[in-house]
């Protein structure tokens, strides 16, 4: 009778906690906003989204999930997948390091042998190695953003500039 009740309760809590639509599907007098997206533009390897500087490759996420272009996607899902390969393979030597910590033969001679040295070179040269994998898919995903927005060039940033901005100027008088 207790298992008979519990999972009864457990039935009505499952059907209270249901999300449920929103009610601009079943309404249609509800006016929906449609957004333009903007293209983005890479001035020394920094990305901008329209005018804005991106604080990252992450913040690419946004516009890229708004076109939904598979091909965009793929691209930025191995970029995140890439990223995270290599966070994971700049771990490897702690692990090293916590995994021989005990012994009494590292205790004597120290981390610093050939093996810790390698694990340490090829951890490294494979962090990089996705890095650069991870930037290049990024890359592509943002050439194939702008094709799909029908902007094909990435390197023409018009910056708003006023006059108390710094610089250098170069001008002509005829």
């Amino acid at each position: 009778m207790k298992i008979l009740l519990t999972l009864l309760f457990f039935s009505i809590s499952l059907g209270i906690f249901a999300q449920k639509d929103s009610s601009a599907y079943y309404n249609p007098n509800i006016a929906r906003k449609l957004y333009s997206l903007k293209p983005l533009q890479k001035v020394n390897g920094t990305y901008y989204y329209g005018e804005r500087r991106l604080s990252g490759y992450n913040s690419l996420e946004v516009p890229f999930f708004e076109l939904n272009n598979q091909e965009v996607n793929f691209h930025y899902r191995r970029y995140k997948i890439f990223t995270g390969i290599g966070q994971a393979v700049g771990f490897i030597p702690t692990i090293y390091v916590l995994a021989t910590l005990n012994k009494p033969r590292t205790r004597q001679t120290g981390f610093y042998t050939s093996t810790y040295l390698s694990v340490i070179g090829a951890s490294l040269v494979g962090s990089i190695t996705c890095s650069l994998i991870g930037k290049s898919h990024i890359r592509k995903a943002a050439i194939k953003y702008n094709q799909a927005l029908g902007q094909s060039n990435m390197s023409n940033l018009q910056l708003k500039t006023d006059e108390n901005s710094l610089g250098l100027a170069l001008r002509y008088n005829f």
